[in-house]
């Protein structure tokens, strides 16, 4: 055992010198790639001053320039090929990362369009030309120049990250063969105890990786679920719906009946609500702008932001009176306030305070010449505080890009903030961030007004429902319960109906209509064959038949299949007794494909 015990000792201390001397290698080979890249940099400078000497007259040799661009040039080769003993470095290693590769390789590109560029200059001045210092040919040199500068910057940075990856892995490696020959010497002692701990180690390891394996399911699970829901939840509203407004067309005037069906959709409505909600948390709601006070979106998620930010925050909201009306997605502005929220409540661990604010803001010249890209008019504020830890003032500018965070582990994917970004700048908002390092932060969310308003809505003239002629309508729809409501509300607006459940059966029951069918109302997504594959077969039998899709699913379903970009008809469910009046006519009127 001692014997053994000193044989893996003198191994350990072997690879341990063996370590170091290539660590002591890869640290000179990662100085070279790092000086070249420097010497990239310098002859690009050194090339753009003697051109500039000779168009100003200043000096009749460029042999320095090009002398400076050949050598430029043959660096960066070499980082890509390895030197060679007739380029500039010879023996430099090859650089090894892709990303570095393919930095480079941009920098090479560059070199050889300024040189082009340096050329035109020359053949221009010899004809006279204007190419001295302010001409176009001057302002593309020195923008080509200045990109390459922070090209081969960026090379230098991404060398040096790979450097210091190389000497950490090589010291973590000599570190590492260094505790092993120590705890060589110890095993006589303590060999069955290190053992043991290592096993417990990579016990905790393995739970840690199940625990992480297990939640991503449970987000995985909890999409899939929320899009399922949403389908099968649409279908039984939209039957609920349907059947109450045709007890409304039959109802006499006066009838309370009628009435009580307008609570039952106003109630099916909010079913609906409570839906859209959730498909907005699993990211698979489509963006529907609506005309929206903040404050309404907001007071309607006051029970959900309190279990969200827990008993150690308290929540307080100020909001405006007369608050003006902005168009955006309410999903959108609830996912803001959810993100927001999130931040708040990682930023204040210790607890604090979290306030809400809403109010009309005008932002004018004096604050677009501060906030460069803001355009001036009225706008909506939502605000956010807290009273967290605040955000660094070297991370601030950071803090919308994707990806970026300052938390640690799995779960922090860096998206909330950049989220919230894109959603504002997609309706022409702005986001303003003002934070104090230990005293909180503030975002300013600014959405533009709209005047349109609740009052000139429903002042608009009511319009009749539009009603058939005798058409005879295919309905497609797997649903049961939707399928028959839908049918005895088509009916009752004067059309004749075929009811079919799948592909097969509207096959079968357009070819015993003949020519009779007008068009097709089918289902998105159904067993068997999909929706656009029933009506692709279907227009193989009648290439002009119309068609309008509908769908209870919000998923990326709708938009893989092209009915959001126009190649279909398309009605969202649950829909009213009015929208699918009107889309028919609308379809019917337009005439064949």
């Amino acid at each position: 055992m001692p014997a053994a015990i000193l044989g893996l000792g003198i191994v350990a201390l072997v690879l341990w010198i063996g370590t170091d001397v290539l660590r002591m290698r890869l640290s000179f080979q990662d100085t070279a790639l790092l000086r070249a890249a420097g010497e990239i940099q310098l002859d690009a400078a050194m090339a753009h001053l003697w051109l500039e000497e000779f168009v100003a007259g200043d000096s009749t040799n460029l042999t320095e320039v090009w002398r400076r661009f050949d050598h430029a040039e043959g660096l960066t080769r070499a980082m890509l090929e390895g030197g060679r003993l007739s380029s500039p470095a010879p023996g430099l290693r090859p650089l090894e990362g892709p990303g570095l590769r393919r930095q480079a390789g941009r920098l090479l590109q560059s070199i050889g369009e300024l040189r082009g560029i340096a050329r035109r200059r020359q053949e221009g001045l010899s004809r006279g030309e204007n190419t001295g210092i302010g001409s176009q040919a001057d302002e593309e040199f020195d923008r080509l120049f200045f990109r390459l500068s922070r090209e081969a910057h960026h090379l230098e940075q991404g060398i040096e990250v790979q450097r210091q990856r190389d000497e950490d892995r090589s010291r973590l490696f000599l570190g590492v063969l260094m505790a092993a020959w120590i705890a060589l010497i110890a095993v006589a002692a303590s060999g069955m105890w290190s053992r043991e701990r290592r096993r417990r180690a990579a016990e905790e390891a393995l739970r840690r990786s199940e625990a992480q394996l297990l939640q991503a399911q449970k987000m995985e699970a909890v999409g899939r679920l929320a899009g399922g829901l949403a389908h099968d939840v649409n279908n039984y509203v939209n039957a609920i719906t349907s059947q109450c407004e045709l007890v409304q067309m039959s109802a006499r005037p006066g009838d309370r009946v009628a009435e009580k069906m307008d609570m039952v959709i106003a109630t099916a409505g909010k079913i609906t609500a409570l839906i859209r909600r959730l498909l907005a948390f699993s990211k698979q709601q489509p963006v529907a702008p609506q005309v929206i006070s903040l404050n309404e979106v907001v007071a309607g998620l006051r029970g959900m932001m309190n279990r969200l930010i827990g008993e150690d925050l308290q929540l307080e909201t100020f909001l405006a009176e007369d608050l003006w009306r902005t168009r955006v997605d309410p999903a959108q502005v609830e996912q803001i306030v959810i993100n927001l929220l999130v931040n708040a409540r990682e930023a204040s661990p210790r607890g604090g305070q979290v306030t809400i604010e809403t109010a009309n803001a005008f932002l004018g010249p004096d604050y677009q010449r501060t906030h460069p890209g803001v355009r001036t008019g009225d706008y909506v504020l939502l605000a956010f505080s807290d009273s967290g830890s605040g955000i660094p003032s070297e991370i601030r500018d950071r803090i919308f890009e994707p990806f970026f965070t300052t938390k640690e582990g799995t779960e922090a994917r860096g998206l909330g903030l950049s989220t919230v970004y894109g959603i504002v700048q997609q309706n022409g908002g702005h986001v303003a961030v003002y934070s104090e390092v230990g005293r909180g932060t503030t975002f300013r969310i600014y959405l533009p007004r709209t005047r349109e308003d609740a009052a000139q809505r429903a002042a608009a003239p009511a319009v009749a429902r539009p009603r058939g002629g005798g058409e005879t309508l295919l309905l497609v729809e797997d649903n049961d319960e939707l399928r028959g409501a839908t049918q005895g509300v088509l009916e009752a607006l004067g059309y004749r109906v075929a009811a079919a459940a799948n592909g097969p059966e509207a096959l079968a029951a357009l070819k015993n209509a003949g020519g009779r069918i007008a068009l097709v109302i089918c289902d998105v997504v159904m067993p068997g064959m999909s929706g656009p594959q029933v009506v692709e077969q279907l227009r193989a039998i009648n290439p002009a038949i119309r068609v309008i899709l509908i769908s209870g699913y919000t998923d990326n379903v709708v938009v893989r299949h092209g009915i959001l970009d126009g190649e279909y008809d398309f009605l969202e469910k649950p829909f009213s007794t009015d929208h699918l009046a009107s889309k028919i006519r609308g379809a019917l009127a337009a005439g064949p494909v």
